[in-house]
């Protein structure tokens, strides 16, 4: 629950109580009706907190509660307007939330100036819809990091084995900066009885960067790989139009470093903008050190920076073409990696194998990593299947509003199933895109 979803629960509860404070007003019906109300709200926090469900689906179901225990509900009239409010919001539940990959295909036509999609079908460029523009990656990058990670295992400059202390990654770890990757992470780590004496291993760190999408798995491993040699590798791979990596989690916190008492919002997102991409990037480097030498202690920052301020963030953010990371994919999907390399980061990225055993029987090879923020939702994937075929795909979008965002997650996973499982539905989606 973000800072707004308290302020109307919390509005909600004042203004149920607030009649209550006129004796007149205080009669069985109305203390029912404020104890029903107030319980629901208490339900609906807890659902969301406790429980994981989602703040939208507990505030319909909540919405529909107070309808069920209003006892003006049942009436006539009431129940024929309650019953068409409920089937019109059905239908057009349906019709929203319906399996639609032509929803994402739509959105990539009518947004060119802020989509991206790559596509390679044994070699070949199918799909190329503005994939050689860059945009912010999100935790897309994190292949990259995983690729630099890999080389190093296979030259021997690190041991996958060697322990990491958990003290060592929470100095990364930005509370809600992550929409609780790192926690999931830790709580897997734990039910797979994989932390010794507060330690974990250092490929384990690997995968939660992986699989869970760990921002503070990512910075400690940025900072022990080395920034340069990161930089190099994209050089070395031949990703010509890829920015130069910066620690993600630490970027976070130059707002705050930079506000003064003074300042207004605007004024602070102004001095954000202003600042070139150089700055930004050293400033985010100093501060993620001060974070490694317990300088900056992150437990005692509080993330709460406004959907404005984080779009700066998001904005400058790591970025690369589709072009780039489709390049990527074909050099880890043709196993073009020195031997232990190639195996190492299959093994970080196939995490869908592992997920869904129903994978298996379509694909011999499947690796994925997404990458997302309130404003772009990414994802790059390869996949071989049992004739040996291969496809590479690279999704990126940016500036999505909330409802965007929420319709293409929905049903970005039908889309990229049918462009990998239907030859028909590939050549649509290189038609309609080169009639943009």
């Amino acid at each position: 629950m973000n800072t707004l979803s308290w302020i109307g629960m919390l509005g909600i509860v004042i203004l149920t109580l607030l009649p209550l404070a006129k004796k007149e007003n205080r009669t069985k019906q109305e203390i029912r009706k404020a104890i029903v109300t107030v319980a629901i709200v208490l339900g609906i926090i807890i659902a969301v907190l406790v429980f994981d469900v989602n703040y939208l689906l507990a505030l319909i179901v909540g919405f529909f509660a107070m309808i069920v225990f209003d006892k003006k509900t049942y009436t006539k009239k009431r129940l024929i307007i309650y019953g068409s409010i409920i089937l019109l919001i059905g239908i057009a539940g349906f019709a929203i939330f319906r399996d639609n990959p032509g929803y994402v295909l739509n959105h990539l036509k009518d947004n060119p100036q802020t989509t991206s999609l790559y596509l390679a079908e044994n070699g070949v460029e199918l799909i190329t819809h503005q994939s050689d523009a860059i945009r912010p990656l999100a935790s897309t990058v994190k292949i990259l990091i995983a690729a630099e990670y890999a080389m190093q295992i296979d030259t021997g400059q690190l041991n996958k084995d060697s322990s990491v202390p958990l003290a060592d990654l929470n100095r990364y770890y930005l509370k809600n900066s992550d929409g609780g990757a790192h926690e999931e992470w830790l709580k897997a780590m734990q039910s797979k009885d994989k932390i010794k004496n507060n330690e974990v291993t250092l490929h384990d760190v690997a995968k939660g960067m992986a699989t869970y999408s760990s921002n503070a798995n990512t910075d400690y491993l940025i900072d022990l790989l080395g920034i340069s040699a990161i930089n190099e590798r994209a050089i070395a791979l031949e990703l010509t139009q890829h920015e130069d990596v910066y620690p993600i989690v630490s970027a976070l916190l130059i707002p705050d470093h930079i506000k003064s008492k003074s300042m207004s919002e605007k004024q602070l997102i102004q001095k954000l903008e202003d600042m070139s991409i150089e700055e930004y990037r050293t400033l985010a480097e100093e501060l993620s050190k001060q974070m490694k030498e317990g300088t900056i202690k992150v437990e005692d920052v509080t993330f709460d920076s406004s959907s404005d301020v984080q779009k700066v963030w998001s904005d400058r953010l790591i970025g690369a073409s589709a072009n780039d990371y489709g390049k990527l994919l074909t050099v880890i999907s043709n196993d073009q990696l020195p031997t232990t390399a190639a195996e190492t980061i299959r093994d970080l990225l196939e995490w869908p194998m592992q997920l869904n055993e129903s994978n298996h029987d379509r694909f011999v090879h499947l690796g994925a990593k997404g990458g997302s923020t309130a404003f772009i939702l990414n994802d790059a994937l390869y996949a071989e299947n049992h004739n040996g075929d291969k496809i590479e795909i690279v999704l990126l979008t940016d500036d999505l509003n909330f409802w965007q965002g929420m319709l293409i997650r929905k049903n970005m996973n039908s889309f990229e199933s049918k462009l990998l499982g239907s030859e028909d539905f590939r050549l649509e989606v290189q038609r309609e895109l080169s009639e943009t």
